[in-house]
Order: C-alpha cells, then structure tokens, then sequence
C-alpha cells in the first residue's frame, strides 16, 4: 500500500509542479531558477524521471493560491486507493 501511496503523491507533485509553471507562464529554466535547482533536475520532475524533494514540494506548495486545494484533492486520491485495497483483500 505505502507503494501506491508514494506513487500517487509523486504523480500528484509532477502534475502540480506542470501546472504552477504553466500557470505562472515560466519557462523551465525559470522555474528551476525560482525552485533553486539546475534546469535538468527540474525537467526530471516534470518528466516524472526523479520524485520532488520535500523542499521542492513545499516551494511548489508555497506558489500556490491555496495549497488546502492540493491536499484535498491528495486526500481523495488516497482514499481512492485504500478502498481499492479494500476491495481486493
């Protein structure tokens, strides 16, 4: 369970990260520059190569209007996720 825990957070952070920078009109290299990190490292998030760190992720969170919207919309998904699991055991 934990496994798909993290895999739905780490697809929830990407998707987040894509849409700040789209909705700031930034280019990568902007956003890495704000994010305090190398245009590659960045691209790698988006690309779902690496995870977001926990300081990236809180930075990501901080550029938000309401980051309450992020963790609501976490909190479906992993409730979505356990009654999966709870279907299947």
């Amino acid at each position: 369970m934990r496994h798909e825990l993290e895999a739905i957070l780490g697809c929830e952070l990407r998707f987040l990260a894509i849409a700040t920078r789209e909705r700031l009109s930034l280019a990568q290299k902007e956003m890495a520059r704000r994010l305090e990190m190398s245009e590659s490292s960045y691209s790698d998030i988006e690309t779902g190569k690496t995870k977001c760190s926990a300081l990236t992720s809180i930075l990501i969170l901080d550029m938000q209007d309401d980051p309450r919207e992020f963790f609501q919309r976490l909190k479906t998904k992993f409730a979505e996720c356990y009654e999966t699991e709870m279907k299947t055991v």
